[in-house]
């Protein structure tokens, strides 16, 4: 939950209330300025809405360290049907797709019951997870997990523990969780079949360094669709200087291609802009595909040749996975729509 801003301090100390209500936190509250980043609201305002609960007696405070705990009012049955969306940082930071397919799946889950909460934890996503996991999940016993870009760490984790997790994207190789996620494999061979039928036969794909599942997934079809075409993949630094510099070591190479696949949009913007900069004319000397869409790629010219996921599709597959009471191993897969583009032509 997010306050809005009408007595800014009032409505975030309602929202705090909520959660201790729903027993989020055990003996104590997280720091002021954690509290900040995941209310979106600033510091002062967070210390102002603890004050205000330190004022009822619901937290006690200690010196040098967080807020504690004084007693936690709970609700029956709070924690049956509720779902939990793991994220890395704040939603506002996302793009707007992903945005959109969070606040529609919050609709659909809280119109038929559910509660739904976001938890926002960094450490969850780094390379020994354990220690947050163990935390997270102790003070939500039988919520419903959401697992948002995860790590193959996390993945591991909730499936050695047994606890009810759905990915919201791929899962990494060995792991069995349930899963919505767009066709990446597909949808990276139906890319390499439009190359390869226009005559391209020098390809590359362009994508970061993060080891996301669906990134392999996106590899594998795209190599499947190239149909014996040279494919050179190629990872980067997940910032604008990566890109570049992949780019630009691509077209000094002694045989540079004639066709780049590019996973991510922020990406696609950041590879075009430098090459029209370069002189490149696209479509021309370079073809240019990318795989996913956000609306801000229809304001570009050249506009990208691309493909469109469905967020409300996502978010449908999404909520009907958690609210079902069994859901071991099952796989949902959307499939995007094509956009044609102008980036795209013959070799």
């Amino acid at each position: 939950m997010i306050p809005q801003r009408v007595s800014i301090i009032d409505q975030t100390a309602t929202v705090l209330r909520e959660r201790l209500d729903c027993g989020e936190w055990h003996s104590s509250l997280p720091g002021e300025i954690q509290l900040a980043s995941e209310l979106q609201v600033g510091r002062n305002t967070v210390r102002s809405a603890l004050a205000i609960l330190e004022s009822e007696g619901r937290l006690s405070r200690r010196n040098g360290r967080r807020r504690a705990i004084n007693g936690q009012p709970s609700k029956t049955g709070s924690n049956k049907r509720r779902v939990i969306l793991l994220l890395s940082r704040p939603v506002g930071e996302f793009t707007p797709s992903t945005i959109l397919w969070i606040a529609e799946t919050q609709n659909r889950l809280e119109s038929i019951g559910w509660q739904f909460q976001l938890s926002i934890e960094p450490a969850a996503y780094r390379n020994r997870p354990s220690a947050c996991l163990n935390f997270l999940t102790a003070g939500a016993p039988g919520a419903v997990w959401i697992l948002h870009r995860s790590t193959v760490a996390m993945q591991r984790w909730f499936q050695d523990q047994g606890l009810r997790a759905v990915l919201a994207g791929s899962r990494h190789i060995g792991i069995t969780l349930p899963q919505v996620d767009s066709d990446l494999r597909a949808v990276s061979r139906h890319a390499a079949g439009q190359f390869v039928a226009y005559g391209h036969r020098n390809l590359a794909i362009l994508r970061p360094d993060d080891a996301f599942a669906g990134d392999s997934e996106s590899v594998a079809g795209f190599q499947e669709g190239a149909r014996g075409a040279l494919v050179r993949d190629i990872q980067f630094p997940n910032e604008p200087r990566g890109v570049i510099r992949a780019v630009g070591q691509l077209l000094q190479s002694s045989k540079p291609p004639t066709g780049l696949y590019i996973l991510h949009p922020e990406h696609c913007v950041t590879a075009i802009s430098y090459l029209l900069c370069q002189g490149i004319a696209l479509p021309g000397r370079l073809s240019v595909i990318c795989r996913d869409d956000e609306p801000y790629l229809a304001l570009l010219t050249p506009e990208p040749t691309r493909y469109r996921r469905n967020p409300q599709a996502m978010a449908s597959k999404l909520a009907s996975l958690v609210a079902r009471p069994t859901f071991s191993g099952k796989s949902i897969r959307i499939m995007p729509i094509s956009v044609p583009g102008e980036t795209l032509s013959r070799k």
